[in-house]
This record gives structure tokens, C-alpha cells and sequence, in this order.
């Protein structure tokens, strides 16, 4: 007969809260994850269901995901019957751990050029305020001229042009 192991000692086992796994319980079985039910209905946690917790935290921890994506993720990797030894389980972690990691580097790279695109933009404005300055200097600069041009006229000849 398999280990079991109630709410609490899972919690201390893997190191989260009694909260954090009744929650993350409710979000797996929400998705269609069995747990057994023990007296008082309360949950009865097997190694497989640790697991379970185990790579639901693993996909919080290292992705930026929600609960509910990281859950969808966690039980799209469980097969339909239930999974009796841990080589099996591991070999689903390292299947959605990589899966993951290729997410995150095309999020990596779609960042870079996010960032490669704000550059260039805020280098075509910086040009684009540059010339735009100068045009407006170059107007001034000829309105002061044409105004000391208009005063070095004599009174007549500014009123009578």
C-alpha cells in the first residue's frame, strides 16, 4: 500500500502553505485532477499527487504564467490513467520544463526586438527634434535680420514700401 499523507505534511513537505495547496488543489481539480478523499472528505495526498504540486510549482516558479495556464500546463502532461513511477513523472517534468524554456526564449527575443524597434524610434525623433530645431532657429534668425534691415531704413521709406 502507497504512502499517503494529509493536507499539512504535504504543505511542510514541499514547503508551502496549507492555503497555497488547498488552492492549488481546487485549481487542479477544477482542470479534471483526482484526488482520493479520505474520512471527512478532506484530501489524501500519494506521492503521484506531490508531484503533481511539485511541477505546478515548478511552472509558477519559472515562467510567468497564471495559475490557471501553469495548472492547464501541468495536467495536459499527465496521461489519461494514473502515472505509478517517478522516472515517468520526471521525464513529464523535463518535457514541460523544455517546453517552457523554448517559450522563454522566444519571449527573450521578442523583448530584443521590442527594444531594437524603441530604440530606433526614439533615435528618428531625436533626429526628427534636431532638424526641427534648426529650422526654427534659421526663421528666427531671419526675421531678426529683415526686422534690423527694416530700422536702418529712414522713418519715410518704412511707412511709404
Amino acid at each position: 500500500m502507497e504512502q499517503s499523507y494529509f493536507g499539512n505534511e504535504v504543505a511542510k513537505a514541499i514547503g508551502m502553505g496549507n492555503s497555497t495547496v488547498r488552492k492549488y488543489a481546487i485549481a487542479l481539480e477544477e482542470q479534471g485532477y483526482v484526488f482520493e478523499r479520505g474520512i471527512n472528505n478532506s484530501r489524501v495526498f500519494y506521492n503521484k499527487d506531490i508531484l503533481m504540486l511539485q511541477r505546478l510549482m515548478t511552472i509558477m516558479n519559472k515562467k510567468n504564467v497564471t495559475l490557471e495556464q501553469a495548472v492547464k500546463l501541468a495536467v495536459s502532461t499527465v496521461e489519461e490513467d494514473t502515472i505509478t513511477t517517478v522516472a515517468t513523472d520526471e521525464t513529464h517534468d523535463i518535457t514541460v520544463v523544455e517546453r517552457l524554456e523554448r517559450l522563454e526564449q522566444i519571449n527573450v527575443k521578442l523583448v530584443q526586438q521590442l527594444q531594437e524597434q524603441q530604440r530606433m524610434l526614439f533615435e528618428r525623433e531625436a533626429k526628427r527634434d534636431e532638424q526641427l530645431t534648426t529650422v526654427i532657429r534659421e526663421i528666427q534668425e531671419t526675421k531678426r535680420l529683415t526686422a534690423a534691415a527694416q530700422e536702418k531704413r529712414p522713418w519715410w521709406k518704412r511707412i511709404f514700401s
